[in-house]
């Protein structure tokens, strides 16, 4: 089965891979030129496993899973492993007027997980939180002790 015209998969540049694989180990994608590096991490928030430009262990995925879209910000540095884990494939059979036919590969793509911002400011807000439960909970112990 094809594609609509406008949704046809396309590769996406090697500007744009090298783009997303700086980004993804830290560095400034605007000096992919000049200061490409070699290694890698995976930007799946469980895995983190380490990657190595060239030896085909990672994959460019599309965030939004629109194959035509190949912008920066819809590029995604993943490993095979989560690249698998992260689409799944269905088959469905196709019946003709004889009986079975042939089947039909169906890629359904799973939402990756948007990694984790670690600020310290939700973890304060938590903590007064609970500070302020426990004074409306002491509060509440003196004024039924008074009474």
């Amino acid at each position: 089965m094809f594609l609509p015209e406008e949704r046809q998969r396309r590769a996406f540049l090697t500007s744009t891979k090298k783009k997303e694989w700086m980004r993804a180990a830290g560095k400034d994608p605007a000096d992919w030129r000049t200061k490409f590096v070699k290694t890698s991490r995976c930007r799946e928030r469980n895995c983190r496993r380490r990657l190595t430009w060239g030896d085909g262990s990672y994959a460019f995925d599309h965030k939004d899973n629109n194959p035509a879209n190949n912008s920066l910000s819809n590029c995604y540095l993943v490993c095979r492993v989560c690249h698998g884990k992260a689409t799944k494939i269905k088959k469905r059979r196709i019946f003709g007027p004889f009986g079975q036919v042939d089947y039909e590969t169906i890629k359904v793509k799973l939402r990756y997980k948007k990694p984790k911002k670690s600020s310290q400011k939700k973890r304060r807000i938590r903590k007064t939180k609970l500070r302020k439960k426990r004074r409306t909970r002491r509060t509440r112990r003196r004024t039924s002790r008074k009474r």
